[in-house]
């Protein structure tokens, strides 16, 4: 699954800058197009700006992951945004927030004519660490990202409305007094990010509740993935396995097994193979023409054999009977 992990190469953003289509501001660092953030200047934010978008667009950001937190605000007009389990129809004041890996998506697919500020903050130690850290120019000490990350990590809501559009007023304020050439740019830049951060944590704290059992909301982000292959077909069929499952979730083999038998009371391959054969049943009760085989295959199976042991076993009868009740 290492091809799903990559994050978002922004090619269809920056292909749409060049052909003048949007205007673009902003700073960043890695695969982003902005201004280049250069090494020890805001370490960990890997991207901040807005685009505006002004008239119909060609172009969409199609499923995808980011390293990082993202947070995205409508500054005016509308566009579309998915995650795996849910989407919106965005307009100004919407706010969406994503976990780092988490797929979303923007337009349905090109997005709508909009202004968009996003920032995205990389909050893992390393690659193969799934423990967050937020760099030191977040939060005045170290008790207050300690809180921030609780939040964040917990938090499983990709939509806010900013209903004041106290934070819109702020956010177009400061990006307009951006300076490029001066000094204190990045000064600014740490400043406003704090107080998004710290405004959409705020918001966020209301819908979290204290959790020793979970204080880190990794069973959550396991649900969530379990979700997001329950409401695809092609997600589910991917040619998954427990590692890669556990990387996706951002957790090692064993916790992810742990955390499926508390969840789900199965090991992860036993959950994926439910899903995928509730997804093989829906299939067959829709009037669908395409042979057994065909639909097994379709689902992530690829053994026609083990498909007909585990559907009988589930279902307490063979597909072919199961499509003709």
């Amino acid at each position: 699954m290492k091809r799903d992990l990559i994050s978002d190469d922004c090619s269809p953003l920056t292909l749409a800058v060049e052909r003048g289509e949007v205007s673009l501001s902003a700073y960043s660092r890695g695969q982003y197009p902005g201004i280049r953030l250069k090494t020890g200047r805001l370490p960990s934010l890997q991207s901040i700006g807005i685009w505006d978008a002004a008239g119909p667009q060609k172009w969409g950001l199609p499923m995808h992951r980011n390293e990082g937190i993202e947070i995205c605000y409508v500054l005016s007009g509308q566009t579309h945004f998915a995650t795996d389990t849910e989407q919106w129809a965005l307009k100004a004041g919407d706010i969406t927030i994503t976990r780092p890996w988490q797929r979303h998506c923007l337009g349905n697919p090109k997005i709508g004519s909009c202004k968009l500020f996003w920032i995205i903050i990389d909050v893992e130690s390393s690659e193969q660490n799934a423990i967050w850290k937020l760099p030191d120019w977040i939060g005045p000490d170290v008790n207050s990202r300690r809180e921030l990350l609780r939040i964040y990590r917990q938090n499983q809501c990709s939509h806010l409305i900013d209903k004041s559009g106290e934070l819109k007023g702020f956010i177009e304020r400061s990006f307009n007094a951006l300076e490029e050439d001066s000094p204190l740019v990045f000064a600014h830049l740490s400043s406003m990010i704090n107080s998004v951060i710290l405004t959409v944590a705020e918001r966020l704290s209301e819908g979290i509740s204290d959790s020793s059992t979970d204080p880190q909301g990794f069973n959550q982000t396991i649900s969530q993935f379990f979700k997001g292959l329950e409401a695809s077909v092609d997600k589910a069929a991917e040619p998954w396995t427990v590692n890669s499952m556990a990387h996706a979730c951002r957790v090692g083999k064993s916790y992810l097994t742990t955390s499926c038998r508390e969840i789900f009371n199965i090991t992860p391959s036993e959950q994926l193979n439910f899903i995928r054969l509730q997804h093989a049943g829906r299939i067959l009760k829709s009037a669908d023409t395409r042979s057994i085989t065909e639909i097994a295959f379709e689902v992530g199976f690829n053994s026609s054999q083990h498909f007909a042991n585990r559907f009988k076993k589930l279902f307490g009868c063979t597909a072919a009977q199961y499509r003709k009740r």
